[in-house]
């Protein structure tokens, strides 16, 4: 069930076309709108605030990766935007062998592409998701293509976005597991929150919505 402090924070659609997102750009990533995404948080936003919630809606410009870094503890932290996934040694990621540094998500930028600071590229990967501030959030939905992606290493499990919002202390994560259709995983994502609002644990309001 929900935490008695009902603080939300709604991160949709950023800013990140081919010319204004130069990092994605020159790494190869998808940079495709998601305009049923943005849809789909707006819903969210209106059933949370009906319910009580206290939200935070980031979208397009604001939805930034520093303002993912500087959030405190939401109770809910919900992102559709694209998650990438790279398997292979392609020359952007052989500087490191970390795999939590090979998948994460695409956010709004605001540096220039020469600057070379990584906490404000719009790229936050899995590596970075480790330090959020997020210890007892009780639900971290993401929703975007390939975010359950990761790597298996040496038996050592499944590294990627799941791993690194667990390591950072979320108590349950809802995520898409490949390329998905950004407005059927809203619909889907609309009617969860409308059963797990109304009482339902997580687990029955994901099975009544994917019915």
């Amino acid at each position: 069930k929900p935490l008695p402090h009902k603080v939300a924070m709604l991160v949709v659609n950023p800013y990140f076309s081919s010319s204004d997102h130069p990092v994605a750009k020159k790494r190869g990533y998808l940079t495709k709108p998601l305009p049923g995404a943005e849809t789909e948080v707006k819903s969210i936003t209106d059933q949370l605030g009906k319910a009580g919630w206290q939200n935070t809606l980031l979208i397009k410009q604001g939805a930034t990766e520093v303002a993912i870094h500087d959030m405190i503890k939401p109770n809910i932290l919900h992102i559709a935007t694209h998650g990438y996934f790279q398997p292979d040694s392609q020359d952007e990621i052989k500087y490191n062998n970390n795999p939590l540094r090979w998948s994460g998500l695409l956010l709004s930028p605001s540096l220039q592409e020469n600057n070379s600071s990584n906490m404000d590229d719009g790229i936050l990967t899995a590596f970075e998701v480790m330090n959020l501030n997020i210890d007892n959030t009780n639900l971290v939905s993401l929703s975007a293509c390939e975010t359950g992606l990761g790597e298996v290493l040496n038996g050592e499990g499944v590294y990627g976005l799941q791993r690194a919002f667990t390591m950072a202390g979320a108590r349950s994560i809802l995520m898409s597991l490949w390329k998905v259709d950004d407005k059927a995983t809203g619909d889907l994502m609309i009617k969860f929150y409308e059963y797990w609002l109304n009482g339902s644990s997580k687990r029955e309001a994901l099975k009544e919505a994917q019915i």
